[in-house]
C-alpha cells in the first residue's frame, strides 16, 4: 500500500501480479494513474526477447511518454535495457543483422528474469539474470530505478542505473550491435527509451545542435525531446553520467526512440579482469514544451542526481 505521506512503490510480488508501481502523493490530480509501471510479467513472444521494463511511463499532468510492443516494433519495450547481440543471443527481439543476408529473423533469443526485487519510498532494486538463447545463465546484472516526484512544477525525475557482470561460467561477454556487423547508424543497444506516437515532427535538441541528425551518434552529454501526445506538449530530457559519456542512437523516422549506444561501432568486452559494463540513465519527464538549450539545462538542473552548474550552461 502507499504511504498516506509520501509518493511510495508498492509491490506486487513476481507470481502474483509481476508489478511494481510508482504514484504520485496523494492530492495530486493524477493519484489514481502511476507515474511509472515497471513491468516483470515477461508475457512477450520469445522472438521479442522478454524482460523487465518500465511502461507506462507519465508526465505529472498524466500524458504517457512511453510505448510499448507498438505495431511497428512489438519487441520496443517503453524503457528497457537491451541489446541485439551479447555472446550471439539476441536480447533486443526480433531480427538479427548478418552481414551475409541484412535483418533476419532467427532463433536465437533470449530473456531477462527479474528476482530479489525489493522497493523503499522512491526506489526499486534487484537482480536481472540475462539467460542465453540455450537457456543458461550468461549475465547477471543488478538493477537500480530512482523516482523523484518533486523536481519542480509539473515536472518529476527518475533514473535508471544498471551493473552487468558475466555469469560464474563465462569467461567474457562480447556486446555487439547491427553496425558493428556492417549496417550503418544501427549502433543501437543499452538503455534504449521507446516514445509513443507524436502529432507533428519532435523538437530535438542537444549539444550537437536541432535535430535528431545532429544527435545521432552524437556525445552530447544531454537531449532534449519534445513532442505533443494526444494534444498536450511534454517534453523528456535525458542525461547521462558525466565522464562516461556514450554516442547517442536516436531515431525520429517511422518511430521515436532513444537510448545511448553501448556498441556503437565496435564490440564492447566484459570479462573478470576488466570493470563491469556499468549503464546509467538520467530523466527529466517535464508537462509543457522546451524550445532551447538554456531551457533544457535549467530542468536538468532539477534533477537530484545530476546537480546544478553539471552541465554547460552555454546555450
Amino acid at each position: 500500500m502507499l504511504n498516506p505521506t509520501s509518493p511510495e512503490l508498492s509491490l506486487l510480488e513476481v507470481g502474483l501480479a509481476h508489478y511494481i508501481h510508482f504514484a504520485e502523493a496523494p492530492g495530486s490530480p493524477d493519484q489514481e494513474q502511476p507515474l511509472a509501471t515497471h513491468n516483470m510479467a515477461l508475457q512477450q513472444h520469445a522472438s521479442h526477447a522478454p524482460r523487465p521494463y518500465l511502461h507506462p511511463l507519465r508526465s505529472k499532468a498524466g500524458t504517457v511518454v512511453t510505448d510499448a510492443e507498438p505495431a511497428d516494433h512489438r519487441h520496443h519495450l517503453g524503457l528497457s535495457v537491451a541489446f541485439s547481440d551479447v555472446n550471439g543471443t539476441n536480447f533486443w527481439g526480433g531480427s538479427t543483422y548478418t552481414a551475409a543476408s541484412g535483418p533476419t529473423l532467427l532463433a536465437n533469443h533470449g530473456r531477462q528474469v527479474p528476482h530479489g526485487w525489493q522497493q523503499t519510498p522512491g526506489e526499486a532494486s534487484g537482480n536481472v539474470s540475462w539467460l542465453s538463447r540455450n537457456g543458461g545463465e550468461l549475465a547477471v546484472e543488478q538493477r537500480r530505478i530512482q523516482y523523484f516526484h518533486d523536481a519542480g512544477a509539473g515536472t518529476w525525475a527518475l533514473s535508471l542505473s544498471s551493473v552487468i557482470r558475466p555469469a560464474a561460467d563465462v569467461p567474457r561477454l562480447e556486446v555487439s550491435s547491427s553496425a558493428v556487423k556492417g549496417r550503418k547508424g544501427a549502433g543501437y543497444g543499452g538503455i534504449f527509451w521507446r516514445f509513443p506516437e507524436t502529432a507533428g515532427e519532435p523538437l530535438v535538441l542537444s549539444e550537437a545542435g536541432t535535430g535528431a541528425a545532429a544527435a545521432h551518434g552524437s556525445g552530447s552529454r544531454w537531449l532534449s525531446i519534445g513532442m505533443v501526445v494526444d494534444d498536450a506538449p511534454v517534453t523528456v530530457l535525458l542525461a547521462q553520467e558525466t565522464g562516461r559519456i556514450l554516442p547517442w542512437f536516436i531515431r525520429a523516422e517511422d518511430y521515436l526512440g532513444a537510448g545511448p549506444a553501448v556498441a556503437w561501432d565496435e564490440l564492447a568486452v566484459v570479462d573478470r579482469r576488466r570493470k563491469p559494463l556499468k549503464l546509467a540513465l538520467h530523466a527529466v519527464i517535464h508537462d509543457g514544451p522546451v524550445d532551447t538549450a538554456s531551457h533544457a539545462l535549467q530542468l536538468l538542473d532539477q534533477h537530484p542526481l545530476i546537480g546544478p552548474g553539471s552541465h554547460d550552461r552555454t546555450p
